[in-house]
């Protein structure tokens, strides 16, 4: 894109200062500009026709040096699916890796869907079309547990679990959840099948659901349009992104509020937590008292708690990405790495499972893998992220309440503390929201201190108000 500013100087000569503004592979926005006089005596009409051609030479001369580009990424004819292709390879150094993974897959969701489509197609209607195709959408559900001979299968092939594990590079928690039961995913089962050379039908219960997708996925799958068409429209390819926010409204209809238990109900889980044993009742605790991230609590390393000053630092979480398997990351947002104290009971919590940590470090010996992770398998490795799932829909089954994810943990603990009257400011900080707004926007419904005061009415909810109960 150019500019042209008209100039005069103190002899009343004319000059033209021509601006050009493009953006380079990198995305960085790139700006140069150069000054042009008329030579001749000409016109006012043929002046202004010659700076318009000088001007568009040079944008063409800036684009080819700066943006790195002889020839045009795309031009407006080319078809959307190669150039979101295109947009995805742009993005993939630049986001989290999970960030990545969940646009490439959204991405593959929608391909037969714009693959009729030209960038220059995507006017008003068309996006509404688009969209529409997509909310329609629907997903295959597999609800999967095993028989009671996958045992029996394993032992006769290997004997023992541990070599099983080994050689299907199953963890041992997830044969455990498989073995008694639980609903394990399509992958893990296809995995423990395709060792034991047997069909999934001769060892698991398979059952198959068509759902809708949930808001947030097809939100995603938008995303890749809205994206791919910012990005067509800042290399001006495309005049107009008419899958801006601006032009068309990205919230699905049938998205949910924000799901979170009860104070009743949140005291009922921790109650049926004395039952369980001690990693998992901590586990449930932790993110109840605190909101963190099930992938944050998953990273926690030993020395990021300071029982003398009672405070946890968040530094990195533990997840698994997709075909990339379990990685150690960044958290989140810049804001997400943050410092927050525990209460005391929390603390108290910990400090029995850091008893149970050294025993089972002990009894391990030489087999313990890990060195200072938090959360562990039976081996010392890091935890994986869906065992916490596991438990708590164990957790939850057992005190006689209804479906909640993990999530809705973080989602109690930050309802209950502004429902306390903690100001969003707080709130924000402790679960590393980036902006007191956005603790705002999301549990609006709850708005009715400091962080101490904060860890302070949260041990209050779940310790003192216990003890009353049971008075």
């Amino acid at each position: 894109m150019y500019s042209i500013r008209e100039r005069k100087n103190g002899k009343g000569d004319v000059s033209f200062q021509i601006i050009v503004k493009v953006v380079a592979y990198n995305g960085e926005n790139v700006q140069k500009a150069m000054t042009w006089k008329p030579q001749f005596n000409l016109t006012e009409k043929q002046i202004q026709l010659a700076v318009n051609r000088v001007a568009k030479e040079f944008e063409n001369k800036v684009e080819a040096e700066i943006a790195g580009r002889t020839k045009p990424i795309a031009t407006e004819n080319t078809p959307f699916n190669e150039f979101a292709e295109y947009w995805l390879k742009n993005m993939e150094s630049k986001v989290a890796p999970t960030s990545f993974v969940s646009a490439a897959n959204a991405f593959n969701k929608i391909k037969e869907i714009t693959a009729e489509y030209r960038l220059k197609d995507f006017v008003p209607n068309v996006i509404e079309e688009v969209y529409k195709r997509i909310e329609a959408l629907q997903n295959l559900i597999y609800s999967i547990t095993a028989k009671d001979n996958l045992q029996s299968v394993i032992k006769g092939q290997y004997r023992f679990n541990t070599r099983f594990c080994r050689a299907s590079n199953i963890g041992s928690e997830t044969l455990k959840a498989a073995l008694h039961k639980d609903h394990i995913c399509y992958e893990t089962a296809k995995k423990i099948a395709d060792c034991l050379s047997v069909d999934m039908d001769y060892i698991f219960n398979v059952e198959k659901r068509i759902v809708p997708y949930k808001s947030t996925y097809i939100e995603g799958m938008k995303k890749v349009v809205r994206c791919s068409l910012t990005l067509a429209a800042r290399l001006g390819i495309i005049k107009r992104n008419f899958a801006h926010r601006f032009y068309v409204t990205t919230r699905h209809p049938d998205a949910e509020k924000v799901k979170s238990m009860t104070f009743e109900e949140a005291q009922r889980l921790l109650q049926t937590c004395e039952q369980l044993d001690i990693r998992k009742k901590m586990i449930i605790t932790f993110i109840m008292f605190t909101g963190v991230r099930k992938g944050e609590i998953c990273g926690l390393n030993w020395s990021d708690i300071d029982f003398n000053e009672k405070k946890v630092h968040i530094t990195r979480q533990y997840e698994s990405v997709s075909k990339k398997g379990l990685i150690v990351k960044k958290p989140k947002t810049e804001s997400s790495i943050r410092e927050f104290e525990l209460s005391d009971h929390l603390i108290s919590v910990l400090k029995k499972y850091r008893e149970w940590y050294e025993a089972k470090r002990e009894e391990m010996g030489d087999e313990w893998q890990g060195e200072d992770n938090v959360l562990v398998a039976r081996n010392g490795s890091r935890l994986h992220p869906t065992q916490i799932r596991n438990w708590l829909d164990e957790a939850l089954e057992l005190a006689g309440l209804p479906h909640f994810t993990v999530h809705s943990l973080r989602h109690t603990n930050i309802t209950l503390l502004i429902a306390s009257g903690v100001s969003p400011v707080t709130v924000a900080g402790r679960v590393g929201h980036k902006k007191a707004s956005t603790t705002v926007n999301i549990y609006a419904d709850f708005l009715g201190s400091s962080d101490r005061e904060a860890s302070g009415i949260i041990n209050d909810y779940f310790s003192k108000r216990a003890e009353n109960n049971v008075s």
